[in-house]
């Protein structure tokens, strides 16, 4: 699926709108528990592996940046809203991180070098071509290198009457318990409608993610589950009890 000019900039659009929003989740990720959780999750993904050279796709605000530059690993974030890059350059000033911060599309992101560790969260659901995609990675990876993918079936209920049942009971209960979406009803309705345009939306994940990289030719993959009641609010659990997030870990 090939993305025209004028839809790029929609999602673009889409990314700056919320870039205040995510800076903000961000900020109380780094100063809040969520940290030390999430670290103690890739740590033990990387099995304590050093000074990797890493590629964080879709970083955003930079979490995942900083957080894998002060493991001591050599980042490269890419993004390509312009808002999110100066949340993630201001961020790792403002964190004392040395990360090479690039704004770019994925698909036209040309680096100079090879990558160690490929990682994103809640970055590929956005992908208007995953197949494409999960080949440049695996194009940059070194031999034995590997991609980390933290995302989960956000968007199935769009597409899926079975899903779109089980989610709106789910949200009321979220609701119920205090649960306050990130973004504008607005917001959210524009989401939705780009997600839609998406074909990440209509497949199950990550079986669909297995097998294609699998396809491509990622010598072993696996997934995780079950971690995500370490990362989110009780809120945040009881809306996505029937999407948890899953990691796959591909490994070239």
């Amino acid at each position: 699926m090939t993305v025209s000019k004028e839809q790029q900039k929609e999602h673009q659009a889409y990314w700056d709108k919320g870039a205040d929003i995510y800076d903000g989740i961000v900020e109380n990720e780094i100063m809040n528990e969520s940290y030390g959780k999430w670290e103690a999750i890739i740590s033990k993904l990387l099995k304590d592996k050093k000074e990797l050279k890493v590629l964080d796709v879709g970083t955003g605000p930079c979490f995942f940046g900083i957080l894998l530059s002060r493991m001591g690993h050599h980042v490269t974030a890419i993004d390509s809203s312009p808002e999110m890059i100066q949340k993630a350059q201001k961020n790792a000033e403002k964190y004392d991180c040395t990360i090479n911060i690039i704004q770019t599309d994925i698909l036209e992101f040309a680096p100079l070098q090879t990558f160690d560790l490929i990682i994103s969260r809640n970055v590929t659901w956005f992908l208007p071509n995953p197949v494409g995609v999960y080949q440049k990675w695996h194009e940059w990876l070194n031999e034995d290198g590997e991609t980390i993918i933290f995302d989960g079936n956000w968007n199935l209920f769009l597409t899926d009457p079975k899903e779109a049942a089980l989610f709106n009971i789910a949200q009321k209960e979220a609701i119920t318990a205090g649960y306050v979406p990130y973004r504008t009803e607005e917001e959210i309705s524009e989401g939705d409608q780009i997600a839609l345009t998406l074909p990440l939306s209509y497949v199950k994940r990550p079986a669909w993610d297995v097998d294609m990289l699998t396809y491509i030719g990622f010598q072993s993959v696996t997934v995780l589950q079950g971690f995500d009641s370490a990362v989110h609010s009780e809120t945040e659990q009881i809306l996505n009890q029937h999407r948890p997030m899953f990691a796959i870990i591909a490994v070239k």
